[in-house]
């Protein structure tokens, strides 16, 4: 598999976490000092500050938790897709989304969830048990799976449709990817688009290929590997 990361975005998006965690933190800490011997302004400035300090540690952990962490989430994708061929290109913030796996057989978007607990679906995806607190601050809830997965792969035909007509778009596939070690998988036999974990992902995309009677045409896939290429490089 060949893979296309966009280095250069990924640092400053981790220099922002690290500025921000701090920033958070110092905010909150003059926050709580003003209080030490309040008088009206003070805790007025102090009410202020705590909020303005909530507001960017939640910035903060958003960029952390996608750019500062290791192994990131697109690491630890990236390391279940190394054994594909070299058919495939795998584009990591390098395209209008996070993750994009253009393959032989079509377009694959990996969508990581941090979801704890068991993941399952009735109508909708849900979450059973796992961290309140947690999911209270938005770092382990289930948020809105089919939402994301419909405005990821609407970006994804919407700069195909500039350059390709309708027909010549290939399928574009979305799959869930479970990256919280402490949830688990439980019904999703009705589910509208799969659901794996990253140990599966590989076995999951080729057994999906394998059933596609007719590939991408060679000289299409390539134009597609420019059309995003030349996005990126904008």
């Amino acid at each position: 598999m060949k893979q296309v990361t966009n280095e250069k975005l990924i640092k400053r998006n981790k220099t922002i976490g690290n500025v921000t965690t701090i920033a958070g933190l110092a905010i909150l800490g003059a926050g709580l000092v003003l209080n030490f011997n309040p008088t009206p302004t003070k805790t007025l400035i102090s009410f202020i500050a705590l909020i303005i300090g909530f507001v960017v540690a939640q910035i903060s952990t958003f960029f952390v938790s996608k750019f500062g962490r290791s192994p990131r989430f697109d690491e630890v994708i990236s390391r279940n897709l190394s054994k594909l061929n070299n058919d495939y290109t795998f584009y990591v913030y390098n395209s209008p989304i996070p993750m994009l796996l253009v393959g032989p057989s079509g377009l694959w978007i990996p969508i990581p969830l941090t979801a704890s607990g068991e993941i399952y679906y009735d109508n909708k995806w849900k979450q059973r048990g796992g961290s309140f607190l947690l999911k209270l601050f938005g770092q382990e809830s289930i948020g809105k799976p089919t939402l994301d997965m419909q405005a990821n792969e609407d970006k994804i035909h919407d700069l195909l449709a500039k350059h390709l007509e309708e027909e010549n778009i290939p399928p574009i596939t979305s799959v869930f990817v479970l990256i919280n070690p402490k949830s688990t998988i439980g019904n999703v036999e009705n589910a509208p688009s799969a659901i794996v974990t990253p140990d599966a992902l590989r076995r999951h995309i080729r057994r999906v290929d394998r059933k596609v009677e007719e590939q991408i045409p060679q000289d299409l896939l390539e134009n597609i590997n420019n059309i995003v290429g030349e996005k990126t490089s904008k």
